[in-house]
């Protein structure tokens, strides 16, 4: 019995000191000899990673155990010779596509925008936003666009939503020259050059039409809500629209959802509850269908309106009363 047990120990040294000895080679070895192209596709597991690149996963699993490292859907391509580290450095720098296309919707600001194109790797973070906001940039644009002011703070409303095609890497210049141009064409010349208004009439219209794109998204609806809110104004009325709150705290629309309740009664520049007029800025980038319906607008009786939660159905009234009447069908 001691002699078994004598043998059972050796033979558990010798495989504690191969599975050392190949952990070792492992961490400090050459694991890819030749270049290797591997794609990792949502869903994928540091599993599938170690079966594309034929390595030990239980090696790589327990060699990323204390580090912050996450796998990204993505193309690499890693070189010939790399060892661990070098694999670990090459999956956080995706290959490059010849092209691209990006989609701008129609809902998204500006920090939708900027999140969205650093999630695809194609800016840093804030590196959009830092863009449309520099005050030297905007001056420059003015230039070579009617409708812009030296004065904004922001291009936020006339980055038009869209999908454009830009080289890898981009640059965002060339994205934004591309939305200013697209709104030049699709907006401005079709719609608004000859209607003799002043930048200032058309920036209001836009703001306006930001904040209908996200109250309404049927078309003919679109119309009466634009009326609604232009009577509003007229009369010196708050406007009402609690999707304005949550723009001074710079959050995508996601963002919003999540905390939209906690901004309702807080007084800033953009919160058409507690103060009346409009917001400083846009607060999105509308579409050519929803400037339109702003401007021209459907003139109805109607003071009010609210939308079911479930089906988005739109539900008028004229008097408080009956807009109070209205609110049991909310959901």
């Amino acid at each position: 019995m001691k002699k078994v047990l004598k043998i059972f120990t050796i033979l558990i040294i010798i495989w504690i000191f191969y599975i050392t000895y190949s952990y070792n080679n492992f961490k400090n070895n050459i694991l890819i000899k030749e270049n290797k192209i591997i794609e990792i596709n949502a869903g994928e597991t540091i599993k599938d990673l170690a079966r594309k690149l034929d390595i030990n996963y239980y090696f790589l699993r327990q060699y990323l155990k204390n580090k912050n490292f996450k796998l990204l859907k993505w193309r690499f391509e890693i070189k010939q010779n790399s060892n661990i580290e070098n694999i670990l450095n090459t999956l956080e720098k995706p290959l490059p596509e010849k092209q691209v296309n990006i989609t701008i919707l129609e809902w998204w600001n500006i920090y939708d925008i900027d999140n969205y194109l650093n999630k695809k790797w194609y800016i840093n973070k804030w590196e959009y936003i830092n863009y449309v906001q520099n005050p030297q940039k905007i001056k420059q644009l003015t230039q070579f666009y009617d409708f812009l002011n030296p004065n904004f703070k922001s291009l936020e409303g006339y980055l038009y939503p869209d999908t454009y095609t830009l080289k890898y890497p981009i640059k965002i210049n060339e994205l934004v020259i591309k939305q200013l141009n697209n709104f030049e064409k699709k907006v401005y010349n079709t719609l608004l050059k000859n209607k003799n208004l002043t930048n200032n009439e058309i920036y209001n219209l836009i703001i306006l039409a930001s904040i209908v794109e996200k109250e309404e998204k049927n078309k003919d609806n679109k119309k009466i809500v634009a009326w609604i809110l232009k009577k509003r104004l007229e009369n010196n009325w708050p406007i009402w629209a609690d999707i304005t709150v949550c723009y001074p705290h710079k959050l995508t629309q996601e963002e919003c959802k999540m905390v939209i309740s906690k901004f309702i009664k807080e007084k800033s520049d953009y919160n058409t509850r507690t103060m009346i007029w409009l917001p400083k800025t846009p607060i999105w980038n509308p579409s050519f269908e929803t400037i339109e319906a702003t401007l021209n607008n459907q003139e109805t009786k109607y003071w009010y309106y609210l939308h079911n939660i479930k089906t988005g159905v739109i539900y008028f009234a004229e008097t408080n009363k009956e807009h109070e009447a209205n609110k049991k069908y909310m959901y």
